[in-house]
């Protein structure tokens, strides 16, 4: 009966992680851009985002990298100053970063900025290859574009929006290759907003 239980443990283990609630706080890495006050950033079984005029990457690494087919996430948004634009900022996005083979000498370390070394530095066997960000927006706004920093590949979609309670909730397919974190992204700083985003729910499938 116990390896029965295992073995249906494993298998549920294979198909499906829910990262919040928060059982692993040391998963999560909450960092700061050199020249912008960073976010106020509480894990206590939901991740909350308080942002101010501010700015910061929240990330969360894998300790097992593998492949995944779908993420789910569920959240909320309290809005004291609203932003005029979510072209620079967002209300949310999620960032997957997945494996490539960009893995950068010595010397270029020496030149990269703190949030980039950390992405870089997600797990210690493999390189980068991409950042996706799927944005979640208050707005008619749609981002549709595509970007790169060194050798890494960016994306932006727009993937939900918020309804009339500031709630949103929404699915999404991965690229089949293997996901090496997660970027939390709740930034305000070009537009002065003051917002709290709260993640309620992320589920990879």
């Amino acid at each position: 009966m116990r390896l029965l239980f295992k073995s249906f443990q494993k298998q549920l283990q294979l198909f499906s992680i829910v990262i919040v609630p928060i059982t692993i706080p040391s998963s999560f890495l909450d960092l700061k851009y050199s020249k912008l006050p960073p976010n106020k950033v509480t894990l206590d079984k939901v991740i909350s985002i308080r942002v101010d005029n501010t700015a910061s990457p929240l990330f969360y690494k894998f300790n097992e990298v593998k492949q995944y087919n779908v993420v789910k996430v569920e959240g909320e948004l309290e809005i004291e100053r609203p932003l005029s634009s979510e072209e620079k900022d967002a209300y949310f996005q999620l960032g997957l970063v997945y494996e490539g083979n960009y893995r950068p000498n010595w010397f270029v370390r020496q030149m990269l900025p703190e949030w980039l070394l950390k992405v870089l530095s997600l797990n210690a066997n493999y390189g980068v290859g991409r950042i996706d960000f799927l944005h979640v927006t208050n707005s008619n706004y749609r981002v549709d574009k595509n970007d790169n920093i060194r050798d890494i590949k960016m994306s932006y979609r727009t993937v939900g929006y918020f309804d009339n309670k500031l709630r949103f909730k929404f699915s999404e397919k991965l690229r089949k290759q293997k996901l090496l974190g997660l970027w939390f992204r709740a930034d305000g700083d070009d537009h002065k907003a003051k917002f709290k985003t709260t993640i309620k729910k992320v589920e990879l499938n």
